[in-house]
């Protein structure tokens, strides 16, 4: 049980969440102060058997809301980053996707191991900064950033991009615990079948 009377120093960020876990594969997630949230697994996934634990669409997954979590925790921390860096930002947008081997989990594969083969991020800025700036901004958002800092700490390949909102071009990039080379998105995708 978590100790309520426990005081922490100034500096140390403490954030309670509770869950509760319902019938087949929904929790809901419970912050004071705040409406509640659900999470469940789509309809259709399937964990074998019995063919009752389905879920049923009714929330985002768990890797959702972590992924939600990457790009509003990102996101708070480049507005901070650039007021403090004087940086003129009109406005952001994040785009995510997370590729993930999941056997090991619905297959029952005690070999395997769930886990992200590769996590790509856009971020395009609104802004007429320069390449420069933006790589300022970029690496001390960075460094800043909590949850960038738990996915690097957990080793999680990822390849984020700093694009322009006017014409989309990437202006700086970066790959984290990524091979030279193609990324898993490159090498993992299937291939169409030759038209004979």
């Amino acid at each position: 049980m978590i100790r309520e009377s426990i005081e922490y120093p100034e500096h140390i960020g403490v954030s309670d969440v509770t869950t509760l876990s319902r019938e087949q594969m929904m929790v809901e997630m419970f912050m004071e102060g705040q409406s509640s949230c659900m999470a469940d697994e789509p309809l259709g996934f399937d964990i074998g058997e019995p063919a009752a634990l389905r879920g049923q669409s009714r929330g985002w997954t768990p890797v959702h809301y972590q992924l939600g979590a990457l790009a509003t925790c990102t996101s708070i921390t480049i507005a901070v980053v650039a007021q403090d860096l004087g940086f003129q930002l009109g406005g952001l947008r994040t785009t995510i996707r997370s590729l993930i081997d999941i056997r090991g989990f619905c297959d029952g594969d005690t070999s395997r191991k769930p886990e992200y083969e590769l996590v790509e991020f856009d971020l395009s800025l609104d802004t007429g900064e320069n390449e420069e700036r933006v790589r300022e901004l970029a690496l001390e958002a960075d460094r800043r950033c909590p949850q960038l800092g738990l996915f690097h700490r957990a080793s999680i390949p990822m390849h984020v991009r700093w694009l322009r909102k006017r014409d989309g071009a990437t202006v700086f990039e970066q790959r984290h615990h990524l091979p030279d080379g193609p990324t898993p998105a490159e090498t993992l995708a299937v291939q169409p079948e030759p038209v004979a």
